[in-house]
């Protein structure tokens, strides 16, 4: 009987020690906190200059002309690739550069006597920080219908993005921070002399940035 006894007490006491209650149980390591990391957004400073004509004596073609000075305030060298558009009141869209020859290039800046004004693909690539490498050059539009009021868009001058729906398709589109200055023809274009005078700032400032 004794030794009956003796073998339930030393099962009991395998059992209790094979359970630990939940109390002295040790909880599992909890994962490591997820850190945010904040979105690096930046824009560039475009400084505008003048827009001209500059009619062909060889074909009689006209093109604009806009010089440009891009610096990078942002603290950390960027990698840009600008694209200039014009946009004309009846919603036409005509792209620097198109149509644009190397010999018409070549006179725009041979005109302009600035050897630091590169063209639009020699922009392109890193600008680093500070005002002593800023980037100058022209963007050269071959002209368009006439038009009074029209404005040149500039992208690729900030890394801003966001969302919205296409207003005719109803579709997600990407919209991108542009930078957008309006002009205002007070003459023909044929007896235009010197420069084209920019839109009157008024309710809109100009030049200023939207989402395109």
């Amino acid at each position: 009987m004794n030794q009956m006894l003796h073998l339930v007490f030393l099962a009991m006491v395998a059992l209790q020690n094979d359970i630990t209650p939940a109390a002295q149980q040790t909880p599992p390591p909890k994962p490591p906190a997820a850190r945010t990391r904040a979105i690096d957004q930046w824009e560039l400073d475009y400084q505008v200059g003048p827009l001209r004509l500059y009619k062909d004596g060889e074909t009689g073609e006209a093109f604009w002309y806009a010089t440009y000075t891009i610096v990078n305030r942002t603290g950390r060298d960027r990698s840009i690739a600008p694209q200039w558009s014009i946009l004309d009141e009846e919603g036409r869209l005509f792209n620097a550069g198109e149509g644009v020859s190397r010999r018409i290039q070549r006179a725009v800046q041979t005109l302009l006597a600035n050897p630091l004004h590169e063209d639009q693909s020699a922009v392109i690539g890193d600008i680093m920080t500070g005002e002593e490498n800023a980037k100058s050059g022209v963007a050269i539009w071959k002209v368009g219908p006439e038009a009074r009021r029209f404005s040149i868009l500039v992208s690729g001058l900030s890394n801003i993005k966001k969302t919205s729906d296409d207003p005719t398709t109803k579709k997600p589109i990407v919209l991108k921070k542009t930078r957008r200055i309006d002009y205002q023809m007070s003459c023909d274009r044929a007896t235009l002399i010197g420069e084209v005078p920019m839109t009157p700032s008024g309710v809109e400032q100009n030049p200023r940035w939207i989402m395109r």
